[in-house]
């Protein structure tokens, strides 16, 4: 071979190597290049292997741009880190889009598109507003009296068995003395009201062993998938090296939530459907099933996915954030005073907080805002897909390319909070202590708005407020109770840990 040709092939592969890590389609937001395998999200890692959502504040400030662009394997993806342009991809119906074939979320359901997490077009349009209008009748995002009283009385037991010590050996395990487990110690509270909406039955205190087991399986749920995002979803064969990349988790905790839905559909659907009336989400649709009045769209594995998509967030992500706000306070307990010292005087201490005065409780609403902010749960969201070629903020936006609404930067932004690094709960309030717009996310917005935000919203509050009204929090030497004691997933979960409860009373 003449050094001629030696040196033009030389020049081709270099120019073809500069092409695949530099190039990006149409006219693309800076951002870093890319590697093979894994795209840019090598760099990712290399910022911050546990938490690589926290690299992308780096390349905002090098950049000076609040949209970046980058690759994740061979998806192109676009970043955005500022409130205007989250919200204008929350609510452009073209970026409505989810990857239907993701090898994450078709592993999940029998390998179809299935639920409304990992679907898209109109069927999970019509998923969703079937389930919402029929969950409204059980006190899914509305009022409801008989749902409220059941978690007072979720809310009677949770104090009564810190208070008064276990009754049986499952108790034994998140109570001992003053300390407390968490957050295994409100998995029956918060899993017992979103199981009494679905099926319109509820699980009495000796049967909680069963709901935390139920928690448990959705915590490993959202902890494997911190590859959702990462290796697996761009490299699927990887799955095939037993946990190393969370997989396995992955599957053993849907399972798990998969196999406890199947139970009650399997011992109750002929049963209940002939002999009770319908009082839950999962009779209902069962009934539509068996008398032929719903299209073909719907199935037991379709109902079974939708209701694993409205209950883990219930499951898993509530009992996070309320941990979360219960470390702070350890950390600020100066805020912690200060809501204790508004609740006295707002409820007292003869009964619990209700919802009905959440409106005159606005500093301890304040903190809870608060510690969303600073915590935000799903820190990159859930990844949108865009349906058609359209523009955005000036950039050309290709078919299929992938939007990551990047709440935590977004939360963490100097430029509308001003010193986002201080826990500071009265930024939510205006001179006169009352409640001014709420600029956070944490929920999402436009059409793919979590469709819990409502009910999670009072489960954290009254959670929350009784439990601090209740008792006094303080650390236990060697216990994971740092902030930064939490790990990655499809959520940020707090470490599991023991805490030293004091009663006020």
């Amino acid at each position: 071979m003449s050094p001629l040709l030696i040196i033009v092939t030389a020049l081709l592969i270099l120019y073809a190597c500069y092409n695949f890590v530099t190039l990006k389609p149409g006219k693309a937001p800076p951002g870093p290049g890319r590697l093979p395998l894994w795209g840019s999200y090598w760099f990712l890692l290399w910022g911050d292997y546990r938490f690589p959502h926290n690299t992308i504040t780096y390349y905002v400030k090098k950049y000076k741009s609040k949209i970046i662009s980058l690759w994740m394997g061979n998806y192109y993806t676009i970043v955005v880190n500022d409130y205007e342009s989250v919200k204008e991809v929350l609510t452009r119906k073209e970026f409505d889009g989810r990857d239907t074939t993701s090898f994450m979320g078709l592993a999940r359901s029998w390998g179809k598109t299935l639920g409304i997490f990992f679907n898209d077009s109109e069927e999970w349009q019509e998923q969703r507003r079937f389930a919402l209008r029929n969950m409204r009748d059980f006190g899914f995002g509305r009022r409801h009296e008989e749902l409220e009283n059941l978690f007072q009385e979720e809310l009677r037991i949770l104090v009564d068995t810190i208070k008064n010590g276990p009754i049986n050996e499952s108790e034994k395990g998140v109570v001992n003395g003053d300390l407390v487990y968490f957050p295994n110690i409100l998995y029956p509270a918060c899993s017992n009201l979103i199981w009494s909406v679905m099926t319109g039955e509820n699980f009495g205190r000796e049967h909680h062993d069963e709901l935390r087991e139920l928690c448990i399986s959705a915590s490993m749920f959202q902890k494997g998938g911190e590859t959702s995002i990462g290796a697996l979803a761009m490299t699927p064969w990887l799955s095939y090296f037993g946990n190393m990349f969370g997989f396995r988790d992955w599957v053993d905790g849907h399972q798990g939530m998969i196999r406890f839905i199947k139970r009650y559909i399997d011992e109750r659907s002929e049963a209940a459907l002939a002999n009770k009336p319908i009082e839950g989400f999962i009779p209902e649709y069962l009934k539509g099933l068996k008398e032929g009045n719903l299209s073909e769209d719907y199935s037991e594995k379709q109902l079974i996915m939708v209701v694993v998509d409205f209950m883990f967030p219930a499951l898993s992500a509530v009992p996070s954030v309320i941990v979360h706000g219960y470390k702070y306070m350890m950390h600020y307990p100066e805020v912690m005073k200060k809501a204790q010292e508004e609740l006295d005087h707002v409820v007292g201490r003869e009964r619990f907080p209700g919802w009905n005065d959440r409106k005159n409780l606005p500093y301890t609403e304040a903190v809870i805002r608060e510690v969303m902010r600073k915590e935000t749960l799903t820190p990159m969201s859930v990844a949108h897909r865009c349906t058609e070629n359209t523009t955005f903020r000036g950039y050309d936006i290709p078919l299929n390319t992938v939007m990551i609404t990047n709440l935590s930067e977004m939360h963490n932004d100097s430029d509308l909070w001003g010193d986002p690094e201080n826990f500071r709960p009265e930024r939510f309030l205006d001179k006169n202590g009352q409640p001014v717009k709420d600029f956070t996310l944490p929920f999402g917005f436009g059409r793919r708005v979590c469709g819990g935000e409502t009910f999670a919203r009072f489960m954290i509050f009254e959670l929350f407020a009784t439990m601090i009204q209740q008792f006094d929090f303080s650390f236990v030497e060697g216990q994971p109770t740092n902030i930064e004691d939490k790990y990655p997933g499809l959520i940020v979960q707090p470490t599991r840990t023991w805490i030293r409860l004091t009663s006020r009373n």
